[in-house]
């Protein structure tokens, strides 16, 4: 946004868009053209600097009602008062189109990460991926589609690369994702590294839970019940025909084997729901499953968050001042149901 010619862009479009807020006889002749031109009757959008994405939609809805904008300042009634407001060129309007262009993938990433239906943390790499690989120069850019995607590059480019246990996390998390756990997006040696440390953490972690877990089932030197008493055939046979299958083995092994088979299982459209399948495979890939619900639970914004506190705002106003605690967090629960 800070590109020279889309800084000076975006200054006419925002001179624009207040010139219609702010004065009632402009809407009115807007609303009018937009009749007259059958185009929706849409008010135009003057972005906030805090939210680029609102930048991107004042720029979509101008380029919408460009008809309607023209025919409402080449009105008699305000031409008086529109001297200094200026539409934009054909060149502007060019421009404008490939940028909206260049930025329309942004925009679906920002809404696909403010996402609270399904994990978002497992995409984040993949999309910036994505991302890097649609803005690649091109010979047929023009100059401002240039620097746009320069910018866009250099901006994308070192975020989620420090600390490395950062990188490496997010990689463990859209391995665990059976969307993405393919990596593609990851050269080969990048993509056995991922999985030989999600093996590794897992052993790790739940490792030291499964040996509590049997040494609290069976302790050692405390047992003061008697001996049970072997049966006929076990007295008999012994361990002449036990099975070497039937000893248990060592719990990395058993996490190696599970990592494999699912790393070799088929995977689901990049529109399924990774939390059904987990439900669906959760015996099957049991220590997996665990290490998903710890990895894919974590949000890849903070966009839900700040979404709670917009809700309790809503909730608890100056009309509704009094409500005891324990209600309102009933209908914050009820709201986000």
């Amino acid at each position: 946004m800070k590109v020279c010619k889309m800084d000076r862009l975006l200054g006419g479009l925002r001179k624009v868009g207040s010139y219609f807020h702010r004065s009632s006889t402009a809407a009115h002749v807007l609303k009018t053209m937009q009749e007259m031109l059958q185009l929706p009757t849409h008010k135009l959008i003057h972005d906030v600097t805090s939210r680029w994405n609102s930048t991107y939609d004042m720029l979509e809805r101008y380029l919408e009602q460009q008809a309607a904008i023209y025919s409402a300042l080449t009105d008699k009634n305000l031409k008086k008062n529109a001297r200094d407001i200026a539409t934009l060129s054909d060149d502007d309007v060019k421009v404008a189109e490939e940028v909206l262009q260049l930025l329309k993938p942004l925009k679906m990433v920002t809404t696909l990460l403010s996402t609270e239906t399904a994990p978002s943390v497992s995409m984040i790499l993949p999309l910036k991926t994505r991302i890097l690989q649609s803005m690649a120069p091109s010979e047929e850019d023009s100059t401002i589609t240039g620097d746009v995607k320069t910018a866009i590059r250099e901006d994308l480019k070192p975020r989620y690369t420090s600390p490395p246990t950062l990188q490496d996390y997010l990689h463990r998390s859209t391995a665990l994702d059976p969307r993405f756990k393919s990596l593609s997006h990851l050269d080969l040696a990048l993509r056995l590294r991922t999985y030989s440390d999600l093996t590794t953490e897992i052993v790790s972690s739940l490792g030291t839970e499964d040996c509590e877990e049997r040494q609290y089932a069976a302790p050692t030197g405390t047992d003061t019940s008697p001996p049970q008493k072997k049966s006929a055939m076990a007295e008999l046979f012994g361990e002449t025909f036990a099975q070497k299958d039937m000893v248990s083995k060592a719990f990395a092994d058993t996490i190696k084997e599970e990592v494999v088979s699912y790393e070799a299982a088929s995977g689901i459209p990049v529109d399924g729901d990774p939390l059904t399948w987990w439900k669906s495979n959760e015996c099957k890939y049991p220590h997996l499953a665990t290490m998903a619900r710890h990895h894919l639970a974590v949000p890849g914004t903070s966009v839900p968050m700040e979404r709670v506190f917009s809700t309790a705002g809503d909730t608890v106003t100056a009309k509704r001042s009094t409500l005891y605690p324990e209600n309102v967090d009933i209908l914050m629960f009820l709201k986000k149901m």
